[in-house]
């Protein structure tokens, strides 16, 4: 199953109703993040669905191309606050080659 096309959190399939038929719907894990599929009458269909989503490029900050190098300490562009190199970037992109090496 793929990751959440919102956060890249991990995903879970879950049975969402049991009146009449079941219904199944693929979640994100994370619950203030709130992503979820349409419902469907089986889990392989609801993964299905979930899987046709784009998902967000996810990457370290330490790759992204919004990082810059204050006195050896990494700031985001975008928001401006200091930043781990190993923390995930949800607005990550990656750095474009430059040619050095």
């Amino acid at each position: 199953m793929l990751p959440c096309w919102r956060c890249g959190g991990e995903a879970e399939a879950k049975q969402v109703s049991n009146v009449g038929r079941p219904l199944y719907a693929v979640s994100c894990k994370k619950h203030y993040c709130g992503a979820y599929g349409c419902a469907h009458r089986t889990e392989n269909e609801a993964i299905s669905y979930w899987n046709t989503r784009s998902v967000p490029p996810i990457g370290r900050c330490k790759d992204c191309k919004h990082k810059k190098i204050i006195s050896s300490t990494i700031y985001c562009d975008l928001d401006e606050c200091a930043k781990n190199e190993n923390d995930f970037c949800s607005d990550f992109k990656p750095k474009e080659d430059d040619g050095s090496v």
